[in-house]
């Protein structure tokens, strides 16, 4: 096979997609170190491929609503991507209309790879391994660069790279605010309510943390969650003030603070300072395994197996096998699909999947990650 000079990445997913998609970029990079790597994703998360060593340009693409306009933008995008010329595109989450953009470039050679088991992979000049399978999402990912004859291992990690004076300048931050070592991470957020600890529970580890390890504990949510953060501190504050010393209540709640609507990067370098980072299973937390940082995940509604393909040795999960409530979800061909439950609000089993998972349980884990790192 001819080495290509320029190859072209497309997903445009959320942002833990955007995140995995940094796995097999690092594959193509190392297999062709002189190809010019361009990369496709929403504008939303654009910014934390910047400084990566696999991407040498990046080109977004925002989602409107009004599907005029979502038309007319694919239609310029895909202009521009054809006056580029180039030899792959790989597609590495395909939905209809980004399968056409990648037909639309001209490209000779596109993997093009539809994760649904039953969809065809449209628009695709070789043939995806491992079509019907269950496998985790990054597996997926690395199956469309393995449609192209690159060696690419199991158990590759993703990767975001920061700038010195980035890191630094959140470590001022957080030395500012009076925030010592070790530090909780904690992101609140999830893409939907059921794929949500109650932040009560949250409230909770992180007094407990702060008051055993003498650290502090720092969430980060975005600004449309900023509902979750005020639940965060009003949870906060009714147990902070059960405290019998005063004295250490008033030092207890100094150390443990939020972040609200920080922009990406700055947010990465703030959970690059982290010691563990403790969240739902939602974008930033695929930002912390990214950046090195050990994980603790808890997992609801949604079966880990496929959305955390990462070693148990350092990101560590919770989640309730076998609940009867978890009814979606097709099966694949091998009728081995995970169940899981796709509702919003839970009524009939009261979220169980979450709130049965406690705080001690949680806390334990990050105790064991926090003080295997200090051995």
């Amino acid at each position: 096979m001819i080495a290509p000079r320029k190859i072209l990445a497309i997903k445009l997913r959320s942002l833990g997609d955007t995140i995995l998609m940094t796995a097999p970029l690092l594959e193509l990079r190392k297999t062709y170190p002189n190809a010019e790597i361009d990369v496709v994703v929403s504008r939303r998360w654009a910014s934390l491929l910047e400084n990566h060593p696999a991407v040498d340009r990046i080109l977004t693409y925002e989602r409107h609503k009004d599907i005029s306009s979502r038309t007319k933008a694919l239609a310029r995008l895909a202009i521009t991507l054809r006056k580029n010329h180039y030899d792959w595109v790989l597609n590495f989450h395909a939905s209809p209309s980004s399968a056409t953009l990648s037909f639309a470039t001209g490209a000779k050679m596109r993997s093009v790879h539809f994760h649904g088991h039953q969809d065809r992979n449209r628009h695709s000049t070789v043939v995806v391994p491992g079509k019907g399978m269950l496998k985790p999402i990054i597996e997926r990912d690395m199956d469309t660069v393995r449609a192209l004859g690159i060696h690419s291992p199991v158990g590759t990690m993703p990767r975001i790279f920061l700038k010195d004076e980035e890191i630094q300048q959140a470590r001022t931050q957080l030395q500012k605010h009076g925030f010592t070592k070790p530090l909780l991470a904690i992101g609140l957020g999830a893409s939907r309510p059921t794929k949500s600890w109650p932040v009560e529970k949250y409230a909770a580890v992180a007094l407990q943390w702060c008051r055993e390890t003498q650290g502090s504990a720092l969430c980060l949510v975005s600004q449309d969650e900023d509902p979750l953060a005020q639940g965060f501190f009003r949870a906060l504050d009714q147990q902070i003030i059960q405290l019998p010393a005063i004295n250490e209540r008033a030092k207890l709640r100094a150390r443990i603070g939020c972040e609200v609507g920080l922009p990406l990067r700055e947010m990465s370098a703030m959970i690059a300072q982290a010691t563990v980072y403790l969240g739902n299973d939602s974008g930033p937390k695929h930002i912390a395994v990214a950046l090195g940082i050990p994980t603790v995940t808890v997992f609801g509604p949604e079966d880990p197996f496929e959305w955390h393909p990462y070693p148990q040795a350092t990101h560590r999960i919770l989640h309730i096998e076998n609940l009867p409530c978890r009814k979606d979800g097709p099966t694949d061909l091998q009728g081995d699909m995970k169940p899981w439950c796709g509702v919003n609000v839970c009524t009939e089993e009261k979220h169980r999947c979450m709130q049965d998972i406690t705080e001690a349980q949680v806390y334990q884990v990050c105790r064991e990650l926090q003080t295997g790192i200090q051995k």
